[in-house]
């Protein structure tokens, strides 16, 4: 990812990145001291942590943009960044859904990154139908984010960042990646190459590094690493029995990491805009 560069200008202190997720360990060491307003967006309560078995994704993707780096431990590409975890287990177009981006600016949020969206088709299957179907961004949604994008950072604006997708389709089938405010996050390999399973299209803002693997019916060959190192749910929970991972990847992972970067670009000049942000970006 070539961070280190930036690191020697920012990394991140005094700016807050919401990952709205399906629970994170807010608790794990990675994050300690930087923990403001936790919310849970489906139940409605102030504790973000897993509440399921499958709620592995989150502490993952908080990690990707602001772990802080421990011996032994992993690097968020915001190391010294505020986390504010939120919790969304809830449908698409849910009153939670909204809740949580109202949540997120109303707090404070300066960044917020969103790992999920509608259903994507197989990507390896060209002939599965889901790879175009449409799925819009509901109106209490589109409400909630258009709230955050302006009267978010005291009325500069939070900065949405969405994961692109992972079905190897076009995002304009996406309404939330593809909404003209947020920034859409495609997955490239350490070789630049965009990951196998990427979605891409008009709508993809920008590429960041995550896990990919080699696909001999696609010709498209294996890459150098087999993904990101990130945090897990502490003890028998999560990906591993550890409390870390080291494979964390789809775009997933690299839209939490361009959420780090941004907190970076906003930390060095806090009067960005959205729009501004993306324009340096395309830059």
């Amino acid at each position: 990812i070539n961070i280190e560069a930036a690191w020697k200008i920012s990394r991140g202190k005094g700016v807050t990145i919401a990952v709205i997720d399906d629970g994170i360990d807010y608790k794990h060491p990675e994050f300690a001291g930087r923990i403001v307003h936790p919310f849970d967006a489906t139940q409605n309560d102030k504790d973000p942590r897993p509440k399921m078995d499958d709620d592995n994704h989150g502490t993952a993707c908080a990690g990707v943009a602001c772990a802080a780096g421990l011996p032994n431990g992993a690097s968020g590409t915001a190391p010294e960044a505020k986390l504010m975890p939120i919790r969304l287990r809830s449908g698409l177009g849910s009153m939670a859904e909204a809740n949580a981006f109202v949540w997120a600016a109303d707090k404070g949020a300066d960044v917020i990154s969103c790992s999920w969206g509608p259903t994507d088709g197989e990507w390896w299957n060209p002939m599965d139908s889901v790879h175009n179907r449409f799925t819009g961004l509901p109106d209490s949604t589109r409400l909630a984010m258009e709230y955050a994008l302006t009267k978010g950072r005291g009325g500069k604006g939070s900065v949405i960042l969405f994961a692109a997708g992972n079905g190897n389709e076009d995002t304009a089938n996406d309404g939330y990646a593809s909404y003209p405010g947020v920034i859409a996050v495609a997955a490239c390999n350490d070789t630049g190459k965009r990951c196998v399973y990427s979605d891409f299209g008009a709508s993809v803002w920008v590429s960041f590094p995550s896990a990919d693997f080699g696909w001999r019916a696609f010709q498209h060959p294996a890459p150098l690493s087999e993904g990101l190192r990130t945090t897990d749910r502490q003890g028998t929970p999560g990906y591993t029995p550890e409390d870390y991972v080291n494979s964390f990847g789809g775009t997933s992972a690299a839209c939490p990491g361009m959420a780090g970067i941004v907190a970076l670009m906003l930390a060095v000049n806090p009067d960005l805009t959205p729009a501004g942000v993306k324009d340096l970006l395309r830059e």
